[in-house]
């Protein structure tokens, strides 16, 4: 078994290389965000400011959350899209005789090593990282510019434990789905099968659930002893939950965004039409591509609302990268690692759609307006965070909602929206030059 388990690896390691740069990336930011809280943390042990240790724990801790929240939602995104682009191949391993647990066990052991590979890749980044993160804390009033990180035995293994735990929780559903898919049904199916909610996630989600309505009761309808930073702080733990409740049922919730606002474009042109039709074809596809740059958005919107509602609160950009700069490494090299990842199945499909008797224009058009498709819902979904997460937060502090939504610095989620407008385009750009390259009949045929 270990013999195929890397010989399968090696024979797809185009396919794998861009899951694997998705993994390093995460895994080194989180990594690095890590080791940079605990080397503060030692610093101020060892010249006993209890202020610079209460500082680094909140701060680091903080960014902890956040880039490792971003790291495992678009690993394991990544490797679950990974796994269901490959269903046919595997399939195929059924029908030529291996038993269905053997295939579920190939799987595991293929993510376990592709973890572990990337973890040890990740581990000379995440101290670069960790490095950067001290200078860019010190930057921000912390007295820590003396500090530096010196490699420990334990960095490898954090990284390694970064890499690998992402990869397994977003495979391990896949691969026994993938046991249990009858083999034809893997081969006629053109678009991706219809998905339901797993034990885990469900489990998960009744326990974001009951934590949004809790912290909500307890911001907005009780009066707590500590006043409005109180109730603040617990609506916004409440409108964090909510977004990862969302994002965790992103399948079911940014597929019929998705499908709701494109229905109301007027547009009838011939490749806005394919442009929709795959995306929506192509369900596992667009929600993995748009969940990184919905991630990112909408937690920029609860971060910039939270600033804005406190007396003494900033959300500059000063203040968003120093908490949220490793969330836009992750989400940003997520986003642009799936485009690429799903390259070969996007130019089957322009092939089948040019042998059909569109013009290379059309598919190349269509190609561009995927972007547009995935870059406008997730400039939706943001919004529409930015929006609930407003009300709630200004309800909370018992000021005027529509002032302080109208006072909320719509410039700079504006200009983070226009970025991933053009990221998206330009990665989907270098994909359609691609496919106006590829012959047709050639394409059909791998």
């Amino acid at each position: 078994m270990i013999r195929l388990v890397f010989a399968d690896v090696r024979a797809q390691a185009p396919l794998w290389l861009w899951t694997v740069l998705c993994v390093t990336v995460g895994a080194a930011c989180a990594a690095g965000s890590v080791i940079a809280t605990l080397a503060g943390v030692a610093a101020a042990r060892v010249s006993g400011d209890t202020d610079l240790m209460q500082a680094s724990i909140s701060l680091g801790g903080n960014i902890i959350f956040f880039t490792a929240f971003t790291a495992a939602g678009v690993v394991s995104s990544t490797v679950g899209l990974t796994l269901t682009t490959r269903r046919r191949e595997h399939a195929l391993w059924m029908i030529l005789g291996i038993p269905r647990r053997r295939v579920r066990t190939i799987l595991r052991a293929e993510l376990a090593v592709l973890g572990l590979v990337a973890g040890v890749i990740a581990t000379l980044p995440a101290l670069i990282a960790a490095e950067f993160s001290l200078r860019q804390w010190a930057g921000a009033g912390l007295p820590l510019s003396g500090v530096t990180v010196r490699f420990q035995p334990w960095h490898l293994g954090a990284a390694v434990l970064c890499a690998m735990v992402p990869c397994l929780l977003g495979g391990w559903g896949i691969t026994r789905r993938v046991a249990k898919t009858p083999e034809m049904q893997a081969f006629r199916d053109v678009a991706d099968p219809p998905r339901r909610p797993g034990f885990l996630r469900g489990t998960l989600a009744l326990c974001l659930f009951i934590g949004v309505v809790g912290t909500w009761i307890a911001g907005l309808v009780t009066d707590p002893a500590g006043g409005v930073e109180e109730r603040v702080g617990f609506v916004f733990a409440g409108d964090l939950f909510l977004i990862c409740l969302l994002l965790l049922m992103g399948p079911w919730v940014l597929t019929p965004l998705m499908t709701a606002w494109t229905a109301l474009v007027p547009a009838r042109g011939a490749a806005w039409h394919i442009a929709v039709q795959s995306c929506r074809a192509r369900a596992a596809r667009s929600v993995t591509s748009v969940l990184p740059f919905a991630l990112c958005l909408s937690l920029v919107g609860l971060f910039t609302a939270m600033g804005s509602v406190m007396p003494d609160g900033t959300a500059g950009l000063g203040d968003i990268l120093v908490v949220l700069g490793w969330v836009f490494v992750v989400a940003w090299v997520g986003g642009l690692a799936v485009i690429a990842l799903v390259g070969r199945e996007r130019v089957r499909d322009g092939a089948i759609v040019a042998v059909a008797g569109a013009r290379p224009g059309v598919v190349t058009r269509a190609t561009l307006y995927e972007g547009v498709v995935y870059a406008g819902t997730a400039i939706l979904f943001g919004a529409l965070c930015v929006g609930a997460t407003g009300v709630t937060l200004a309800v909370a502090a018992r000021v005027d909602t529509v002032t302080f939504l109208v006072g909320l610095p719509w410039g700079l989620y504006g200009g983070l929206a226009a970025m991933t407008l053009v990221i998206t385009c330009l990665a989907l750009g270098v994909e359609a030059a691609r496919i106006a390259r590829t012959v047709p009949a050639r394409a059909l045929r791998q």
